[in-house]
């Protein structure tokens, strides 16, 4: 990876995204594209341009301190750009990845269940769905570990494209970590020759990492999540934006239970293919 995008808000919860990119790619050769985007058109605002100028003077400042206090945490691999944008918030970040050929987008959540609770937090399933680049979601109580131990959920029913897989490998060459291959099954762990066919096509494409492979039976995706992430104590978990049947639920429709509590603690890498 060499090109990252963080779109920001000024709020603590993409101060955190942004600290924890930083963190995991700490001896990473990174050029980081820090993104503010003003939503607002002059009719939205008021009609005087005072206040308008007062705004823009003000988002400005405070990006220029967001800047300097980001630039103090850099390493030597590090380069950070600023980036202040107008219009749409998905067309201007599509434009964007086009233009500064970006690998990674980092967003910031306090929950995935309460996508609303921030600017940047509203727009998160927008990005995972419209925006075709990866995608990595930071809760806001992460507490920004290098993850070293990765689970990569999938049923099996796709042949994944090399450019996906290579962006896992990345993530998890980058951490030096364990990729878990998680199946959540409702029965007997018993599969077709399609997703038996998949199973080794995915063997064979993470032959040089430190991985394995587990299965979840009889248990719902979020009951099955929690017991796996507490079991194995994951720092990750990968979904393909193909999957959107685990997307949607995992991200979007998380359990009431107050026991379940991934989606508070676990950062989210959705890879699309």
């Amino acid at each position: 990876m060499k090109n990252i995008l963080i779109p920001v808000d000024f709020s603590e919860v993409s101060w955190n995204a942004l600290h924890c990119a930083l963190c995991f790619f700490e001896n990473v050769a990174i050029q980081f594209y820090i993104i503010h985007v003003n939503t607002h058109t002059n009719g939205h605002i008021v009609d005087d341009g005072d206040l308008e100028i007062h705004k823009n003077i003000a988002i400005h400042t405070r990006f220029k301190e967001w800047l300097k206090i980001s630039n103090k945490q850099i390493t030597a691999h590090h380069k950070i750009s600023s980036l202040e944008r107008k219009g749409s918030f998905i067309k201007t970040l599509r434009e964007v990845v086009t233009e500064k050929n970006i690998d990674l987008i980092v967003l910031g959540t306090q929950q995935s269940n309460v996508f609303e609770d921030s600017v940047i937090g509203s727009y998160t399933r927008e990005v995972i769905t419209r925006v075709k680049c990866p995608a990595l979601v930071v809760p806001q109580d992460t507490p920004c570990p290098v993850p070293k131990e990765m689970a990569l959920l999938t049923d099996f029913n796709f042949k994944h494209n090399s450019k996906a897989l290579k962006v896992i490998s990345d993530m998890v060459t980058i951490g030096n970590a364990h990729l878990t291959i998680l199946n959540l099954l409702k029965k007997n762990g018993i599969v077709s020759i399609d997703q038996k066919e998949n199973k080794q096509f995915l063997k064979e494409a993470f032959s040089n990492l430190d991985h394995s492979f587990h299965f979840v039976v009889n248990q719902t995706m979020d009951e099955a999540l929690q017991f796996f992430i507490d079991v194995q104590q994951v720092d990750l978990v990968i979904l393909f934006a193909k999957n959107m049947n685990f997307s949607e639920h995992l991200l979007f429709s998380p359990s009431t239970d107050t026991t379940i509590n991934y989606h508070k603690k676990t950062p989210f890498l959705i890879v699309h293919e």
